[in-house]
């Protein structure tokens, strides 16, 4: 997939455009996610046991007051629409056992990662296309035995290839995977680039075909795959993040 050179531009602290609601009170501590655990669903309250989304987590790592964060317009307007839906419906559908590994990272990546809308549109063209190529090729090749319909998949490099390649797989072996990803194809087109839900659940359909297959513990590969594509998104755009001073 083509992605282009983005063209520079000053961060979103230097521009002044990143700012909390509401000012914390003292720099914010990194190490109170050390026994943080996250959870499925929003969450009025946050409370010590976590019960919390990793969205709600990171708008409280962001400096803003805590929000319960049902969709992505509760959320500040330094987070990146598509990425962050994507986050909310990977948050949702994934066994609590990865959930927290393999998302608590993000939650001080997704503050100032808002963009240009040019920038949000590739972000969820992005998101479908590696959902093809990496999640739905994943369970058509090693679930399914059909390497040529993952061939076909993994082909796939532009959002205008990304329908044709899976009308011809769903004519073969219809997947619940491949139609999320379709789906997801048809969110590119909504105003608010809705492509998180269908995107995730592509992802979910897919480990639960992994673990019926394989056993516990074999749709990790999925969700794997699922938070490097939500990694390369944020990557794409601005990406400013949160300054962890405990990380090196």
């Amino acid at each position: 997939m083509s992605q282009g050179v983005l063209p520079p531009r000053p961060s979103l602290k230097s521009a002044g455009l990143f700012r909390p609601a509401v000012e914390p009170s003292m720099p914010f501590d990194f190490q109170q996610f050390a026994n943080f655990r996250l959870a499925r669903g929003s969450h009025k309250q946050p409370n010590k046991g976590g019960n919390i989304c990793v969205n709600e987590a990171a708008v409280i790592a962001a400096g803003f007051q805590y929000r319960e964060i049902r969709d992505v317009s509760c959320l500040p307007d330094c987070f990146s629409r598509p990425v962050s839906e994507y986050a909310i419906y990977l948050n949702d559908f994934m066994m609590h056992r990865v959930r927290n590994e393999l998302l608590v990272p993000f939650i001080t990546r997704l503050p100032g990662t808002s963009d240009a809308p040019w920038v949000e549109e590739e972000r969820a063209r992005l998101i479908v296309v590696e959902t093809v190529r990496r999640i739905v090729a994943a369970e058509y090749d090693e679930v399914w035995g059909k390497p040529k319909l993952a061939a076909r998949c993994r082909a796939v490099q532009l959002f205008e290839q990304v329908s044709p390649a899976m009308a011809k797989a769903q004519a073969v072996l219809p997947l619940e995977c491949a139609k999320q990803a379709l789906k997801g194809l048809r969110g590119c087109l909504h105003p608010d680039l809705r492509v998180g839900s269908p995107c995730a659940a592509a992802a979910q359909a897919a480990a639960r075909s992994f673990r019926k297959r394989f056993g516990p513990g074999a749709d990790r590969k999925i969700w794997e795959m699922a938070a490097l594509i939500l990694e390369e998104a944020i990557l794409f755009g601005r990406n400013d993040g949160i300054d962890d001073p405990g990380r090196p």
